[in-house]
C-alpha cells in the first residue's frame, strides 16, 4: 500500500499542533476509522517510509518530535525533573542526548526506543506527599523547579537509581535557592534522607 497523499498533507499540517507525537486515537481521527485493522493498514506505509516511527505501544512519533511533550503525553500526571531540569538550570553539565527524565506518582516506568528514551521514576511509597515544586510551563508541560529536581535526584539516588553524573561532585549547589531548598527539605519525613541531603550540600561547600 502506497502513501496516501491527502493523508500525508493532513498529517504534515497536524505536526506543529501535536509536536510530532501521535497516539492511536489521533491516527484514528486522521485515518477516519476506529477499526484497529484499518488503522494499522493505513499506518504501514507511513512507518515504511519513516514518516512516523513507533515509540511504544499506542504512540508514534515523527522525525522531529518533542521528547518532553511525549513524556507528558505518556503520563499526564508526570513532571520533567532530575537531570533534565538540572542541566537546563546549569546545576550539572549535561545528560545523555535524546533522553528525558521525569517523575510521577506510582511505579517507575522506563521507555526505551531507537529515537529516544523517557525515564519516569515513580514515588511508589511516598505518593502525593512529595508532589510539590512542580508547575506547568506555557508549553503545557509540567516541570520541577531546580530545587525540587535536586531533591528528586537525591531521593532516587538513595533508593539505588544511578545517574550519568556524580551526585557528590557534579552538582552545582551554589546555583540553587538555599532558602527554598531547605524549606522543601523540611517536608521530607525521613530523617535519614534529610541528613543525606544536608551532607551533600555541606560536602559541596567544603570542597
Amino acid at each position: 500500500m502506497k502513501l496516501d497523499a491527502k493523508i500525508l498533507l493532513s498529517l504534515q499540517a497536524l505536526m506543529p499542533v501535536h509536536r510530532g507525537v501521535f497516539t492511536v486515537s489521533d491516527l484514528s481521527n486522521l485515518f477516519l476509522t476506529t477499526r484497529e485493522v484499518e488503522i494499522q493498514k493505513k499506518l504501514k506505509p507511513f512507518l515504511k517510509e519513516k514518516v512516523l516511527n513507533r515509540f511504544c505501544r499506542g504512540f508514534y512519533v515523527a522525525q522531529n518530535f518533542d521528547l518532553e511533550w511525549l513524556s507528558q503525553r505518556l503520563c499526564l500526571h508526570s513532571a520533567v525533573s532530575l537531570g533534565s531540569v538540572l542541566a537546563k538550570e546549569m546545576v550539572i553539565g549535561s545528560i545523555p542526548q535524546k533522553t528525558v527524565y521525569a517523575v510521577k506518582v506510582g511505579k517507575t516506568r522506563l521507555y526505551k526506543s531507537a529515537v529516544g528514551n523517557v525515564m519516569h521514576l515513580g514515588f511508589a511509597e511516598a505518593g502525593q506527599q512529595l508532589w510539590f515544586g512542580y508547575a506547568f510551563g506555557k508549553n503545557n508541560i509540567q516541570y520541577a523547579n531546580a530545587e525540587k529536581a535536586f531533591l528528586d535526584t537525591l531521593y532516587f539516588y538513595q533508593r539505588g537509581y544511578k545517574f550519568s553524573f556524580n551526585v557528590y561532585s557534579d552538582l552545582r549547589v551554589d546555583r540553587l535557592n538555599q532558602k527554598k531548598l531547605l524549606h522543601y527539605l523540611s517536608q521530607y519525613k525521613n530523617p535519614k534522607f534529610r541528613t543525606f541531603v544536608q551532607g551533600v550540600i555541606r560536602g559541596y561547600h567544603s570542597v
